[in-house]
């Protein structure tokens, strides 16, 4: 057994602050000073927190026998792929259509790959979806821009600027064909991996019993589910910012596919649409060129990172900060708890409760957060509810930004930006008194 067992690199990138709502009660009213009883915020997966090393370590009381695939899931995640013919067969079929080479040049080791880059360029952190507001894509790129390639060029990139609302608004310059009209740029941060593995083992059952499509108790709140069609099966989608995913292994098969080019018993096509040759031009790593065996390592060393442990210096000022969290509408969509199942893959994270702050459903969030661009059923202004553990931990580090696109510079900005649902409880938000604010804030940056 081992404790605090560090590893040499790791994943995590978080994303957004409240999806609010309303609550009938007055947003300014005194906090009472009831004790709030916490259990680890995730269970068996959580670890002491360590100020040099905050995302870089295994679950705690994690027998060593069961490391060997996540071990090799870390080397194939920090590893730099190659186009093929390479010199590492394991590590080979690249692109020839990419975004970056390496996993963890999205996923950065310190918490927060650099998206906004002050000189107008967009960092590796910011990718684009590319869509019009009824989710055709574009019929020569797809439904994703490339910005990188191992042979020719790229198909284009992109640069932003602020507009008079401090919103990002971005230019594309592309290298071959415009872009056809009415397909949009969908900004997409890299998603949050801090507790993914966690999320993957909830049921399907407890999410659903979350679900309130047509707001049938009248709380403003109308979470719905996104079912995904998967092999001719109606699959329920949790990860990504619009939960198009159903599970971790298609959420790492799909990033592996259109971020590098990467084939895979799950998307065993490059992405290049019957418009672009290029992918029928370049050697194939194989079919597919991640195997089944290199895909579970990498899903083993996503599951077995340990979540950091709460970082409380004043107990009842968290607990303060907790039901102003509630009180003003937070966690009607932020729902604190969830319960992983039944595993025999791990049993040492079954049956968790566990605090990610999320009910993995769709909301919408108003017109200021729309994009046009839609993704499978889920409609330009909704997105799923981001976990947000670990918030304060990103947010610690230098460039982090929030929200989908990265406009968000602060938690605060963030929860001002919300609108549809979450529109009266960002009104409640600023409602508080500076100490309810700030209270709330701290909370936030502890969880």
């Amino acid at each position: 057994m081992i404790k605090n067992f560090h590893l040499l690199s790791a994943a995590i990138i978080l994303l957004t602050g409240c999806d609010l709502t309303s609550q009938d009660s007055d947003a300014s009213s005194s906090i009472n000073e009831a004790t709030i009883t916490w259990q680890p915020n995730a269970g068996n997966a959580t670890a002491d927190f360590d100020p040099d090393l905050p995302f870089l370590q295994f679950i705690p009381e994690l027998d060593l026998a069961e490391l060997t695939n996540a071990s090799q899931g870390r080397e194939l995640f920090i590893a730099e792929w190659d186009a093929a013919p390479g010199s590492r067969p394991l590590l080979d079929g690249l692109g020839p259509l990419s975004i970056t080479s390496a996993c963890s040049q999205c996923h950065f080791t310190s918490g927060r790959t650099p998206s906004l880059e002050a000189n107008g360029e967009v960092g590796l952190g910011l990718l684009f979806r590319l869509s019009d507001s009824l989710g055709n894509h574009d019929p020569y790129y797809g439904g994703q821009l490339q910005t990188a390639a191992t042979t020719d060029n790229s198909e284009g990139y992109v640069t932003w600027e602020f507009d008079d609302l401090n919103k990002p608004v971005f230019t594309l310059t592309t290298n071959y064909v415009a872009l056809t009209d009415g397909i949009n740029l969908g900004p997409r941060l890299s998603p949050q991996l801090v507790g993914i593995g966690l999320l993957n083992l909830v049921s399907d059952e407890d999410i659903l019993t979350r679900e309130d499509e047509n707001d049938s108790d009248n709380d403003g709140i109308s979470g719905r589910a996104h079912w995904r069609t998967v092999d001719g099966q109606q699959v329920l989608g949790r990860f990504g910012w619009k939960a198009m995913q159903p599970s971790l292994e298609h959420q790492s098969a799909g990033a592996l596919q259109q971020d590098m080019g990467l084939t895979t018993s799950l998307n065993p096509t490059e992405p290049c649409t019957s418009l672009q040759t290029v992918c029928d031009e370049q050697a194939s790593g194989g079919s597919p060129e991640v195997s089944d065996n290199s895909l579970a390592a990498i899903n083993d060393f996503l599951t077995l990172l340990a979540v950091p442990a709460r970082r409380i210096d004043d107990q009842q000022e968290f607990d303060q900060g907790s039901q102003v969290f509630d009180e003003i509408g937070c966690a009607k969509c932020h729902q604190p708890t969830l319960t992983t199942s039944n595993s025999s893959a791990y049993p040492l994270l079954a049956n968790q409760l566990i605090y990610p702050y999320t009910d993995l459903l769709l909301h919408d969030l108003g017109e200021d957060l729309n994009d046009q661009v839609k993704e499978g059923d889920a409609n330009p202004q909704e997105w799923r509810t981001p976990p947000l553990w670990s918030l304060g931990l990103v947010e610690a580090v230098e460039g982090s930004r929030f929200l989908h696109d990265g406009r968000a510079a602060t938690i605060e900005e963030a929860i001002l930006w919300h609108g549809g649902e979450g529109l009266s409880a960002k009104n409640n938000f600023e409602a508080l008194s500076d100490t309810e604010k700030q209270k709330l804030l701290s909370f936030l940056r502890s969880i």
